[in-house]
């Protein structure tokens, strides 16, 4: 773990709200490691837990009804957004300047949408498989 980090600073970790692996703000630091953070999409705070946290979220036991009804969701969110047109997607790229809730459209990952800037040049989307972390404004 970096020892680099601060109070107001920025960490990847699990939100036990959210239920994924996003970017958060450290709020408190105990033996100058991150000890309290808060979700930058939900703004839940939470005791900071390391990124390996969702994997025992993961290996327990769903139901794979369950886990189609996680699929099916993300695919109605999207629908519901788009209205089913397709023209209000933006074409993904590293030189474009994107706002959270905007819908992009990643040649690799597919269709997503902008939960948040971190950073003038970093933002995270939520794609099919999960949030990333990509650039803009370079």
């Amino acid at each position: 773990m970096n020892s680099n980090y601060s109070v107001g600073g920025d960490i990847e970790a699990w939100c036990t709200k959210c239920k994924l692996v996003l970017g958060h703000t450290i709020v408190a630091m105990v033996d100058n490691l991150p000890k309290r953070v808060k979700c930058n999409t939900c703004n839940g705070q939470h005791n900071y837990r390391a990124q390996g946290a969702e994997k025992r979220v993961a290996k327990s036991k769903t139901s794979p009804r369950r886990a189609r009804t996680k699929q099916a969701s993300y695919e109605q969110y999207l629908s519901r957004m788009t209205e089913g047109n397709s023209e209000r997607f933006k074409k993904y790229s590293m030189n474009g300047s994107f706002e959270k809730d905007e819908l992009i459209e990643h040649p690799q990952f597919g269709i997503g949408i902008v939960l948040s800037v971190i950073h003038v040049n970093k933002m995270e989307i939520l794609f099919k498989d999960g949030p990333r972390l990509l650039s803009q404004n370079l």
